[in-house]
């Protein structure tokens, strides 16, 4: 019983001595799990981070600053050459025959028979002349005939030389270009646009001018004064046929011949003017004032020819120019 006794003890003393060392390190890994929670956990406030309170609030500042952008594009022509068939010429040599007359003079021998009397003397080359005896001769004649012989002999050569030859041709192809149109409804006083941006006025559309309001160029039956009129887009040409024009500062962009001028304005957009016969002759570049008529180009002028008279015909409408002038 004593065995027994000091056997359970020492069974006793090993059990609560492992039970201490687990309860020993079960306190440790507790420690450690909190001080992990405890330190991963991000403090914070109700209404969010200092930081994000701070973005909010600028971002509320610069509200009335903000902007937007429309991006335009448009399309530009590039010309490229290439070369093709463009037909062929074949060269055969053949042989003719023609008839050609060369005058020759030919000979022949001709026999002339005549009686005469009985000649006193002897005469010569006599035939037949044994007396009373039959016999007969025969006299041989002789004429001359043409004989052809043909020879070769140059008459010529035929030279064949290929050559370039340069002409100037218009190409047409038509290109998009893309642009903004403005509508302004109900009171907008506070709406500012550009002067290089058109503009629609309310509901109704219709061409504007830079302020919004419909320019009084596009409805007077005075002379138009502002080039955007006949350059809008959405212009019509009917509204504006045969009115006359007057503008000023308008740059020289391109010369077409002798009467043919492109002018372009501030909007950058261009405008095609005829001058009379006799006008001054200008360089790009140059700034003119013009007077003139507006004319359909279904009305276009019949006297001009070449490019001129192709780059016209691609128009909507051209001015008839009755004066040109440099600007002052």
């Amino acid at each position: 019983m004593k065995v027994w006794s000091e056997f359970n003890c020492r069974n006793l003393t090993r059990a609560m001595a492992g039970l201490a060392t687990l309860a020993l390190v079960g306190g440790c890994c507790a420690t450690r799990s909190s001080e992990h929670a405890y330190y991963s956990r991000t403090p914070g406030y109700a209404g969010g981070t200092a930081q994000e309170e701070q973005s909010a609030s600028t971002s509320t500042a610069q509200t009335g600053n903000e902007s937007m952008v429309v991006p335009l594009y448009q399309e530009s022509v590039n010309v490229g050459k290439r070369e093709v068939e463009s037909g062929s010429v074949r060269l055969k040599k053949i042989v003719k025959t023609e008839t050609v007359n060369v005058p020759v003079q030919l000979r022949r021998e001709e026999v002339v028979i005549d009686r005469q009397n009985a000649p006193t003397g002897s005469a010569q080359n006599q035939v037949l002349g044994q007396r009373f005896q039959e016999g007969e001769t025969t006299i041989q004649l002789k004429r001359e005939e043409p004989v052809i012989e043909k020879r070769e002999m140059p008459a010529g050569q035929i030279v064949v030389q290929k050559r370039f030859a340069t002409e100037q041709q218009n190409v047409q192809a038509e290109v998009r270009k893309e642009d903004i149109d403005i509508a302004k409804q109900g009171n907008t006083g506070n709406v500012i646009i550009g002067g290089n941006v058109h503009a629609s006025v309310g509901a109704s559309g219709g061409a504007g001018s830079p302020g919004g309001e419909v320019s009084a160029t596009a409805t007077s039956s005075g002379p138009i004064t502002d080039i955007t009129v006949l350059t809008s887009p959405s212009a019509e040409v009917s509204t504006f046929a045969n009115r006359p024009v007057e503008f000023s500062s308008l740059k020289v962009r391109r010369v077409i011949g002798d009467r043919l001028f492109v002018l372009s304005g501030d909007n950058g957009q261009d405008v095609y003017v005829v001058a009379k016969e006799g006008q001054p002759n200008f360089a790009p570049g140059q700034t003119v004032t013009i007077t003139g008529t507006v004319k359909p180009a279904s009305e276009a002028n019949t006297e001009l020819t070449g490019d001129a008279a192709q780059s016209l015909r691609s128009q909507r409408c051209y001015i008839e120019a009755t004066k040109i002038e440099p600007a002052k």
